[in-house]
């Protein structure tokens, strides 16, 4: 009985090592110009093509950056970048480096980055697909409509 449960754990090992010697992560997100400044994604949030962003990680004990790479998005405001090399003691998140809409470049404080865990080590996530939550910038201005939209979404307050 012993020798069957041995065999079963080395079976499932070699089926496991693969994925975690294969460290490379997909990392996909989006990006959008908040046109109300509502500080959340509304229905006139449109999504920002050629948005720049970065993925960068940091090491947990002496917060030097040890890893940064950057990606752009496509014409639905997604960004898709690949990670190579497991980040196990790497505190990691994806931050906005720069969007090319003149009148909604600022980035919203509370949005403008998000955290992103990009390890298999001892945490049993075996898919290489991470998300981020989305990031936005704020419009100069808010749109004329967005007075009536915000009372639409707070009406439960």
């Amino acid at each position: 009985m012993a020798r069957f449960v041995l065999l079963l754990m080395a079976l499932s090992m070699i089926t496991v090592l693969p994925l975690l010697a294969t460290a490379l992560f997909h990392v996909k997100g989006s990006v959008y110009c908040d046109t109300c400044r509502a500080g959340f994604e509304t229905n006139a949030t449109f999504y920002i093509q050629g948005a720049k962003v970065g993925i960068q990680c940091h090491d947990r004990k002496t917060m030097d950056e040890v890893f940064y790479t950057e990606g752009v998005t496509d014409s639905t405001g997604t960004y898709n970048i690949m990670v190579e090399n497991d980040h196990y003691d790497h505190i990691c998140k994806c931050v906005l480096v720069s969007s090319p809409i003149k009148s909604c470049n600022t980035p919203d404080p509370g949005r403008n980055r998000s955290s992103i865990v990009l390890t298999h080590y001892k945490n049993g996530v075996l898919n290489h697909l991470h998300y981020a939550n989305s990031m936005g910038y704020l419009k100069d201005e808010p749109l004329p409509q967005c007075h009536q939209l915000l009372k639409y979404y707070l009406s439960d307050i």
